[in-house]
């Protein structure tokens, strides 16, 4: 299981290296609050799946567990955890604790 701080600074370092690798400086300022997806968020879907892809892989590479973020589960709740920063963090500290 990752804990929530653990959770947060593992989407946040994530988000600075793609920012970094895809010349968008406002994704390495991100905080809790910085939207993911959607009209005035950084990522187009393109990123968003990059994004999601290497989560899952440092997330195995933390835990030993294979997880997969964006699932059926993921995709039905009435708030996407792929919204914001925030809501990815707790998503990833849900999944992990499965």
């Amino acid at each position: 299981m990752i804990s929530s701080e653990q959770s947060l600074a593992l989407v946040l370092r994530r988000l600075a290296a793609l920012g970094r690798e895809l010349g968008k400086p406002a994704l390495e300022q991100a905080d809790g609050q910085t939207r993911l997806f959607g009209e005035t968020a950084a990522l187009d879907s393109i990123g968003l799946v990059t994004l999601i892809a290497d989560l899952e892989e440092d997330i195995r590479i933390a835990t030993g567990k294979t997880v997969t973020l964006a699932d059926e589960k993921a995709m039905s709740r009435l708030t996407s955890p792929f919204r914001r920063v925030d809501l990815l963090a707790e998503y990833i500290v849900e999944v992990t604790s499965r």
